[in-house]
């Protein structure tokens, strides 16, 4: 049966949970697309219900949508007042100046899309029996989950953790305003839109798929789905002689099939000294990915860089990212950037030089060192550079 043959009455709420970076853009885009046209006339009402208790202040202008006269506004009736001319009988915005806790403080609603970085608020509407949106943005990078995800990603993904900001620390002092917000709004308004096109009969709609991104590296991964089945074109670990491994690198053929199974053979096999000789003989970067299944994903970069391309059909968590520098192990500040937008998806990384390797993991032990004072880097171990040798190596 579908949704719409639940309804009994053509009016329909939706509710934004968040009137920050996420969810006053995606109303800036929603509310004027959805004010006239077929689609609202195809209606009785809509009613768009936003939550938040928070307040419009100056740190909020590079990149909420807000402007400089609205500061010291709650931003909920900011919101409200500048979307009014797009707003009528049919069309309305109810302010709600409240964060949401518990259930009821919630209208029961068609569409609910959590746009805050609260695990409370993010729980409760997970258990609200809704149509749901889950978005999260850090950096230049998004997260969208919705109520085809699966219930056990969901809840891994959702632990107890104090609120942080959808810019990287400093970005708003230095001016390194970062658009991965922009990009989750975009996805919330698109997803709103075609629902509201599903309930009002409208065939074959095409609806966003929930994933990890970034503007940076592109589509990280496809969360996984009560419906799907995790599809794509993993790294398949093969054995190679060395001496064959040689010559193709040599020839210039460092990214033959031959190469990258080697490489993921030697991941697969934590065979890491061996890992790091065949990428300093290639003479660049090489990272790996080995999903939540255990696929593995390999990726050659430059000398100095290695941008991993999207793991098209991968489950995330990964359990382990690992990549190479020239000489040194350390985590460099673009490998902290990365720890820091992409946390929610990496359960392990490791950095791998000459004679040496860093690891760190989220899975932190109260009283660990920790790579950072404040989220999310403090959500990541910090340890000591560990030398091949003694570590037999392979990782312990």
């Amino acid at each position: 049966m579908k949704y719409d043959e639940y309804k009994i009455t053509n009016d329909y709420v939706i509710s934004v949970i968040g009137a920050g970076g996420i969810g006053n853009n995606l109303l800036s885009a929603l509310v004027p697309a959805l004010h006239r046209g077929e689609l609202l006339d195809s209606t009785d009402t809509v009613k768009i219900c936003i939550y938040d208790s928070d307040k419009v202040s100056e740190n909020n202008l590079a990149h909420q949508g807000f402007l400089p006269k609205q500061v010291g506004m709650p931003k909920v009736h900011a919101c409200e007042t500048a979307l009014g001319p797009f707003l009528g009988d049919k069309l309305s915005i109810r302010a709600c100046n409240w964060d949401v806790r518990e259930v009821g403080d919630i209208e029961p609603s068609d569409l609910v899309v959590v746009a805050v970085d609260s695990s409370v608020a993010r729980r409760v509407v997970h258990m609200t029996g809704a149509l749901w949106l889950d978005l999260r943005c850090r950096g230049d990078g998004y997260i969208a989950m919705d109520h085809t995800v699966d219930p056990r990603f969901v809840s891994r993904r959702t632990p107890d953790q104090a609120p942080m900001s959808c810019q990287m620390d400093g970005a708003i002092e230095s001016g390194n305003i970062q658009f991965g917000h922009l990009w989750a709004a975009a996805h919330g308004a698109q997803w709103v839109l075609q629902w509201m096109r599903y309930f009002t009969g409208a065939d074959n709609v095409p609806l966003p798929a929930p994933r990890a991104a970034s503007l940076t590296l592109g589509e990280l991964a496809k969360l996984p789905t009560v419906e799907q089945e995790c599809i794509g074109a993993p790294v398949r670990p093969e054995e190679h002689p060395e001496e064959v491994l040689h010559r193709l690198v040599d020839e210039g053929h460092y990214d033959c099939k031959e190469v990258l199974q080697a490489i993921a053979q030697k991941a697969e096999q934590e065979d890491w000294k061996s890992l790091w000789d065949l990428a300093d003989r290639i003479g660049r970067e090489v990272s790996v990915i080995i999903d939540a299944e255990g696929l593995i994903f390999v990726d050659i970069g430059s000398r100095g860089e290695v941008l991993p391309a999207r793991p098209v059909g991968a489950t995330v968590p990964f359990r382990r990212w690992i990549h190479t520098h020239p000489m040194d192990a350390y985590w460099s500040s673009t490998d902290l950037d990365s720890l820091s937008a992409f946390s929610p998806l990496i359960t392990e990384a490791m950095v791998l030089g000459m004679d040496q390797y860093k690891r760190t993991t989220t899975v932190v032990e109260e009283g660990t060192p920790r790579l950072g004072a404040r989220p999310p880097l403090s959500n990541w171990s910090s340890e000591p550079t560990r030398m091949y040798q003694a570590a037999g190596a392979r990782n312990e």
